[in-house]
């Protein structure tokens, strides 16, 4: 194994796990006897989990006329599973605003993109009768978690990786398995496992480019994969790294013509989801 996939495998151990206080407020979500105000006091305690929470009820995505500006409405107008899923992936979200050299993508580019995926396949999931929504939400929003920690592998080969994407019409993940060793999918697979997700969730983030591969559900990352395809209509950064290029086999697993995909996508975009992002020109 090449030195610097040690290192960036290594890279992944050294996450911080979840934190004691996001396990205690999950633990309290799940009792039957939960009452929002006692979650909301638990959650004030900390400040990033306050700012994560009142951002995602705002989030244009809910398409909400007006702005929570306390906890208790914040949770009220998302609801338990939302929260749940909020807390759960606290710790990767937390990181998402920043910049990404080696991607080119500036600070809030990355969760920008993956709150649309996160939306587009919880969307998907419903149209295409998927069991669990909030599921797809959760792994389209934690597809690209990965290039938190290929960021600097990226950027030290980021002459060699533009080329071989723009010479060899491949796709980044593709080129990135070759001149890194390691592809983003790969290491946010691992980033999951590192916090304890269950390996369907696992599976649809290290699979998201590959559906077939999943051990033993394909159907989830095909739909993060086919999401991950429908918002680059929605992409305001176009750099060259970015890919959005659906898997056939996608398709096949979704049972989907091209014609479904095409009529999936006008519907989604009358469903008025994405009321306040930009359109890409």
């Amino acid at each position: 194994m090449p030195i610097r996939v040690e290192e960036i495998i290594r890279s992944v151990s050294r996450l911080k796990p979840m934190p004691s206080n996001v396990s205690q407020i999950l633990r309290e979500v799940d009792k039957p006897n939960v009452t929002i105000e006692s979650l909301a006091g638990m959650i004030g305690l900390d400040q990033v989990l306050t700012a994560l929470v009142l951002q995602t009820s705002n989030s244009v995505s809910l398409g909400y006329a007006r702005t929570c500006s306390s906890l208790t409405e914040a949770i009220m107008h998302i609801g338990l599973r939302r929260l749940k899923s909020t807390l759960m992936t606290s710790s990767a979200t937390s990181l998402m605003g920043r910049g990404l050299s080696g991607y080119q993508l500036g600070a809030g580019e990355l969760w920008h993109h993956s709150l649309m995926v996160g939306v587009t396949s919880e969307w998907l999931s419903q149209a295409l009768r998927y069991q669990d929504s909030e599921q797809a939400y959760v792994a389209g929003l934690l597809h690209d978690i990965g290039k938190l920690l290929l960021d600097q592998a990226v950027l030290s080969n980021y002459a060699g990786i533009a080329d071989y994407v723009q010479r060899y019409h491949l796709q980044l993940w593709q080129v990135e398995e070759k001149l890194i060793g390691i592809d983003h999918a790969r290491v946010g697979g691992l980033i999951a496992e590192h916090w304890n997700f269950p390996v369907t969730l696992v599976d649809a983030i290290q699979f998201h480019h590959a559906p077939s591969l999943a051990r033993i559900n394909q159907r989830l990352p095909a739909i993060v994969n086919l999401a991950n395809s429908f918002s680059e209509d929605y992409q305001v950064n176009r750099s060259e790294l970015l890919s959005f290029q659906a898997h056939p086999e996608s398709l096949t697993i979704l049972k989907l013509t091209p014609q479904d995909v095409a009529n999936l996508k006008v519907k989604m975009k009358a469903s008025g989801i994405f009321p306040n992002f930009a359109k890409a020109e």
